[in-house]
């Protein structure tokens, strides 16, 4: 069976095994940029602008030099969604009159790292040993104190907020631990992320690590349409959890700032409730409780208030793509397509506390990895039918 697919650049046996062959090396150039993206908490004074997000600009400057491997294809409807993408924030940025070239820009940057991921012009394994080494480092510095101490001892360090760290930890981490060769090495630093982990004492960011451990385990031997219930009833449940479970044990002190999350939440509701159906525009997804200004606490609310329903419907329909498309891979035990899986249900499962997911770098890397396992996923299966002379039906 076929899809249409945006591009098909061709594919020879003799291409094909040279592409993967360098796959499979490590390129210095790509491990050293992704070992800096950890580093979320730092700006670059000189030009405003997150350190990551420049490492990202060097990413694309050098993906534009290599040539993509052979036979590499990009769904249609990806390169549609993410187009939409772009096109529904600039809309709402012109209809609202709110400034749009700076927001604009970091989509084309995610539009464009996406892609660059997907057609193969960075190695998805020196990529993904760089965010191992990197997330590992960084928790490494927190747990010194080196990078600050902005939440007690709870770890931040270069990642700054502890819910961030979390996110980072949970879904590029799944990243780093999934394109490890061997399994005692996978081991070791899944082991090691789980402890930076469990040390930023951040509850989003322990649930995700349970919605992740019960996935890898158990829920992806689902079927598509039992999994995604699981998925669905999962983040259901996180963003539903009852005052008497989110109080135990060592956040029974977290009252007061749960207070303040639930006033800044009637807040996000009370401004989507006179958003037009295009949001409230780029940027906009900040409210005030006092004299503070907060930006919104949960992703989905922030997409929504940024472009309206059909932003949101667009990214959670690339992330359905994604998950939907690796899962007889999951099923089947194939470990990349496992730790692409996992890294899109942290994203699902951080975002119900954590305002700015959906529309950031790292959601973007997620996408690209899972797209690029798809292709290399099914290659491989292609492979193995053309050896065994069997067809896609039988």
């Amino acid at each position: 069976m076929s899809s249409p697919f945006a591009w098909d650049l061709g594919l020879t046996d003799d291409a094909e095994a040279k592409a993967a062959k360098a796959d499979a090396e490590i390129r210095i150039s790509d491990f050293l940029l992704f070992a800096l993206i950890p580093l979320v908490g730092i700006r670059v004074p000189e030009v405003g602008v997150p350190l990551n997000e420049l490492v990202a600009l060097a990413v694309l400057a050098l993906a534009a030099l290599r040539q993509p491997p052979p036979g590499v294809r990009v769904p249609l409807p990806v390169v549609a969604g993410l187009a939409a993408l772009v096109g529904l924030i600039v809309v709402s940025g012109l209809l609202n009159d709110v400034p749009l070239l700076r927001r604009g820009g970091h989509l084309v940057i995610y539009a464009a790292l996406v892609l660059a991921l997907a057609t193969g012009r960075v190695s998805l394994r020196s990529a993904a040993l760089g965010l191992g080494v990197g997330l590992i480092t960084v928790a490494a510095l927190a747990y010194v104190g080196i990078g600050g101490r902005f939440y007690g001892e709870r770890l931040t360090g270069f990642f700054r907020d502890p819910n961030v760290a979390a996110l980072v930890l949970s879904a590029l981490g799944c990243l780093a631990v999934g394109f490890v060769r061997w399994r005692a090495n996978r081991v070791l630093v899944a082991s090691l992320l789980i402890v930076a982990l469990v040390l930023t004492y951040s509850r989003i960011g322990l649930l995700a690590l349970a919605m992740i451990l019960i996935w890898t385990l158990g829920g992806r031997r689902l079927g598509i349409k039992g999994g995604a219930a699981l998925v669905a009833g999962m983040v259901w449940l996180i963003a539903n959890l009852p005052d008497s479970l989110r109080l135990i044990g060592p956040f029974r002190d977290r009252d007061g700032s749960d207070a303040l999350r639930d006033r800044i939440l009637a807040l996000e509701y009370a401004r989507l409730d006179g958003a037009p159906w295009y949001g409230n525009g780029p940027g906009t997804s900040i409210v005030r409780v006092g004299a503070d200004d907060f930006f919104f606490h949960n992703s989905y609310l922030s997409t929504r208030n940024e472009g309206g329903w059909p932003l949101l419907l667009v990214v959670l329909a690339l992330i359905a793509y994604c998950f939907v498309t690796l899962s007889a891979g999951a099923r089947a035990g194939d470990v990349p397509s496992i730790a692409c899986q996992a890294a899109l249900i942290a994203l699902l499962a951080v975002s119900v506390t954590l305002g700015e997911v959906f529309l950031e770098l790292p959601t973007a890397i997620v996408l690209g990895f899972a797209l690029r396992t798809r292709h290399d996923l099914a290659r491989r299966r292609s492979l193995a039918r053309a050896a065994t002379g069997t067809t896609p039906d039988g």
